[in-house]
């Protein structure tokens, strides 16, 4: 894209965006960031692995997404290397170990002048977790040998940055946190869409609610527990959002619960803002995140909200507790007195949207073009010299 007059032709800013899929919280995220961009004049392709994912069909049209499969080293490179050429983006940022080792060495190989970021999008000492001791080390060796070459490293949030310095030794000068895009005007007008479930025309009955992925780290079961507990002394209910491997399991321990009429697993809501709006209280009942949208933005539609002080995210979202409390992880009574005490007695929705407002994309994507060095907008360069 160029904007041309009879003097002088103005180049837009190119950022690339890579991502496997656009999906899960940091598809989300990459959607926010990428609407924010141009929405501010700069020129956004998305390189998506697979282009799939239930984010895609929300994308602006102006954003370009373009399909770059790099699954495999040997045709990634080249297929990367040959996008650098072509399209010569200014900044590239990028997801995860796989897709920064094929920018930096199709940086390298290709003599492409763009510069390379790369975000830390979880706590690598937790999800490492999951992997065995030989592939845990040979993570930390690619971690500690690509992400120095990097032009940036960008954790999304202050404790994801100590986790990933006291991880991988790097010193903690060396990181740029910066919080998820999460608040945007297409989340406050679908959360102003109406909503059909009975459960919502009966307003004797608090709804409490949770919108997450069904995996271990979410820490469903948890909720469930705090919940009955809560239910032995008020007539509220349940609603859990979201799809994941625990979808089975989670199922079973609702059949088995005592309040099991009171307990129901809707599945992936493709607009969970209208649910999040029209909620008593949302709850988050992780074991750890990295950050946890769905805080801000359950409190961007006005909902108060509990969360477990898991690390890392909630504590800085919630600023120590002010905004919501924080209960210790695996607590099921402390939960169900937060959850109790919070029904009673809840912020005003002014104070919770006021509090998430330096989560807006507009804010977050103006602190992604500083670090990049794009701070002076398209628009303004193209008017500067019509």
């Amino acid at each position: 894209m160029q904007i041309h007059n009879q003097h002088t032709v103005t180049r837009v800013p190119l950022i690339a965006l890579t991502t496997p899929a656009l999906d899960g919280g940091i598809g989300r995220n990459i959607l926010n960031l990428a609407d924010a961009f141009q929405g501010l004049g700069y020129r956004i392709q998305l390189l998506i692995d697979k282009p799939r994912g239930p984010y895609l069909e929300q994308l602006h049209p102006a954003v370009e997404v373009v399909p770059l499969p790099t699954s495999h080293a040997l045709s990634g490179i080249p297929r990367l290397g040959s996008y650098l050429r072509r399209e010569r983006p200014d900044v590239l940022l990028t997801p995860n170990v796989r897709h920064t080792g094929l920018a930096l060495h199709a940086r390298s190989l290709f003599r492409s002048s763009v510069r390379v970021y790369v975000n830390v999008h979880n706590t690598y000492s937790k999800t490492f977790q999951n992997l065995s001791a030989r592939k845990r080390r040979r993570r930390l060796a690619k971690i500690k040998a690509l992400y120095p070459r990097c032009d940036g490293i960008i954790p999304v949030s202050a404790g994801v940055a100590a986790d990933f310095s006291a991880l991988t030794a790097l010193p903690a000068e060396s990181l740029s946190t910066i919080y998820n895009p999460v608040v945007t005007r297409n989340l406050e007008k679908l959360a102003e869409e109406p909503i059909d479930h009975p459960w919502f025309r009966d307003d004797k009955r608090p709804i409490i609610l949770a919108v997450s992925r069904l995996e271990k780290a979410k820490n469903l079961p948890l909720l469930i527990e705090a919940f009955e507990l809560v239910r032995r002394h008020i007539p509220a209910r349940l609603m859990l959002l979201g799809d994941g491997t625990q979808r089975s399991a989670l199922q079973s321990r609702i059949q088995a619960s005592p309040y099991h009429d009171d307990i129901l697993l809707l599945g992936y809501q493709k607009n969970p803002y209208k649910y999040m709006k029209h909620a008593s209280l949302f709850v988050l009942s992780s074991s750890w995140e990295g950050f946890g949208n769905v805080l801000v933005e359950a409190m961007a539609t006005g909902t108060p909200v509990v969360s477990t002080d898991c690390p890392h995210g909630p504590r800085e979202i919630l600023d120590d507790g002010r905004y919501g409390p924080l209960v210790p992880i695996q607590d099921a009574c402390a939960l169900a007195t937060a959850v109790l005490e919070t029904l009673r007695d809840p912020l005003p929705q002014t104070a919770l949207k006021q509090a998430v407002e330096r989560f807006r994309d507009t804010t977050i994507a103006q602190q992604y073009l500083e670090l990049f060095g794009l701070t002076s907008p398209p628009a303004e360069k193209a008017r500067s010299v019509s």
